[in-house]
């Protein structure tokens, strides 16, 4: 097998422990030729000081506040493309573990065809190793996102190499010439459906995605805002506008204002009936911030239809 040289990022903001844990576990990689790039966004943790003192092998780029997942990566990805000594570029959450093959699995699949731009491995939780966490990102014709598999038990339903609509940023493996003709995360969303709107994109300029379940990869949901955050809560609701808005059919756009009425409507009544009032406020200020954020949102849409390498068909036949 040929070894192209990977780039493996690993986004850190105060979480210190998980990224050691991430770490330790990838010195264990049988693939040969990678380099590993530890990102901190601004941590107060005492995180920076100790990678460099027990890590001198990686490369730390240190931001100076928290930038978010999308513009704290395209740091990294930035200074791997300007160089273009990596084939590949493999992105992973700093809560992920990783089995020895998960990456010489990866490669083989883009090494076995130049038109899949990104792949993902078969992602598992780490608090229960029977249940799926991901095996890809599915779209609906409502303009819904979903991860596949999510929350299903592993009876080896994902075991086949699988075509799928988009891959899961929290652990994959993007092909750098991809990524500089799409474009990279987009900083607006600064965290959450980032790597949808970076699929999307994919489909639309003409790359496949796939998922590869014999690279194994183990992950704590939710560890760096949790569940129940405010923020995380504004952040999905202000950014599910954006990724349909900019990407996209009209017909789908009209389905997801419809639905996302209803579904805000009942989320506002579980809300209230919770006394989940910090939630209530999130949710409203997400849905206010991504209309008032329109104009920037369409100027996009011109942007990236005028590019785009598929017919509006083609791509309908991938929404669910």
């Amino acid at each position: 097998m040929n070894y192209p040289r990977v780039s493996i990022i690993i986004l850190n903001w105060n979480g210190k422990e998980n990224t050691i844990n991430c770490l330790e576990a990838l010195k264990l990689t049988t693939y040969s030729n990678y380099e590993t790039i530890v990102v901190d966004n601004g941590s107060t943790d005492g995180s920076t000081k100790y990678f460099k003192d027990n890590y001198p092998g990686i490369k730390l780029i240190e931001n100076r506040t928290n930038l978010g997942f999308a513009e704290g990566n395209n740091v990294a990805i930035r200074e791997v493309l300007i160089k273009e000594k990596s084939k590949y570029i493999s992105l992973l959450n700093n809560d992920t573990i990783v089995k020895p093959d998960w990456l010489e699995k990866l490669v083989e699949a883009l090494e076995s065809d130049e038109k899949i731009g990104s792949c993902q491995p078969k992602i598992l939780s780490l608090i229960n190793p029977d249940m799926i966490d991901a095996v890809g990102i599915s779209i609906d014709r409502y303009g819904g996102a979903a991860q596949e598999g999510h929350n299903e038990k592993d009876l080896g339903q994902y075991d086949q190499i699988t075509e799928v609509f988009g891959v899961c940023a929290g652990a994959a493996l993007y092909r750098a010439k991809m990524l500089g003709q799409i474009g990279l995360f987009d900083e607006d969303f600064f965290a959450y459906y980032e790597d949808v709107d970076l699929a999307i994109r994919a489909r639309l300029f003409g790359w496949k995605s796939a998922c590869i379940p014999q690279a194994v990869i183990y992950h704590i949901h939710s560890a760096t805002l949790g569940n129940d955050s405010p923020f995380k809560r504004y952040l999905l609701e202000r950014n599910s506008y954006y990724y349909v808005i900019k990407n996209l059919p009209m017909k789908t756009i009209m389905l997801f204002f419809i639905s996302k009425v209803r579904s805000t409507f009942f989320s506002l009544i579980s809300l209230t009936r919770n006394k989940k009032f910090s939630l209530i406020k999130s949710l409203i200020k997400g849905n206010l911030d991504a209309l008032r954020n329109f104009p920037i949102v369409i100027s996009k849409r011109a942007e990236i239809q005028a590019k785009r390498s598929i017919s509006e068909e083609d791509f309908k036949m991938w929404l669910k």
